[in-house]
């Protein structure tokens, strides 16, 4: 049976800490005890706190980003696609809830400056990814449009993650694929997909 390594406990541990006590209340020595893991092992790894937080937001937006790119774009339209995207995204979320507390709520509103850059880094990367799938959308195609469709999103992922809604997010799928499409294809298309978004919330 594989072991788990020293680096992905201690990310694992970071996460959940954060989750807990929020990111400044916590230490590198409370990481290291949930995470089991001697300290030599941590410094040989990073380079103090803030670089292993850095290291768990990539984590979890590396991961994003592999469950995304196995949708194959050329069995699905455009909107299909967004519509399973964000199903993957929420689905990810919910399994991996301290991960996603710490990008969307303690990199925002406790992080450091670094924190705050690479969830910012991360959102321009999703936002483009929208922007690429909605050519010949009505308003698709933009940045600007993209950018306000995630900050829709955003809105209501931090809301359920602030009360400790993870597991509650897949079922909201028509919720979040409303708020992802209605910027690029107006109010009456996003919610036609937001209903059939429902079903598929329904069968899961």
């Amino acid at each position: 049976m594989l072991s788990v390594s020293d680096r992905d406990r201690i990310l694992e541990a970071m996460a959940d800490c954060c989750a807990e006590e929020g990111y400044r209340a916590t230490t590198v020595d409370s990481v290291l005890e949930r995470a089991g893991v001697e300290r030599e092992s941590f410094e040989a790894l990073f380079a103090g706190k803030e670089d292993c937080a850095l290291a768990a937001l990539n984590k979890i937006l590396s991961e994003t980003l592999a469950r995304i790119a196995t949708i194959d774009p050329r069995s699905e339209s455009p909107n299909e696609r967004r519509v399973r995207e964000v199903e993957t995204i929420l689905q990810l979320l919910a399994m991996r809830a301290s991960f996603a507390r710490l990008g969307s709520i303690e990199a925002r509103q406790a992080g450091t400056p670094r924190m705050r850059e690479c969830y910012e880094a991360a959102v321009r990367v999703l936002a483009l990814m929208m922007e690429r799938a909605g050519p010949g959308a009505p308003g698709g195609g933009s940045s600007v449009t993209a950018r306000a469709a995630l900050g829709g999103a955003e809105a209501l992922v931090r809301r359920e993650l602030a009360i400790g809604g993870a597991s509650n997010l897949p079922k909201l799928l028509p919720d979040f694929v409303y708020a992802a499409l209605v910027p690029f294809v107006g109010q009456r298309e996003a919610l036609r997909q937001a209903r059939l978004a429902a079903r598929v919330a329904e069968e899961g």
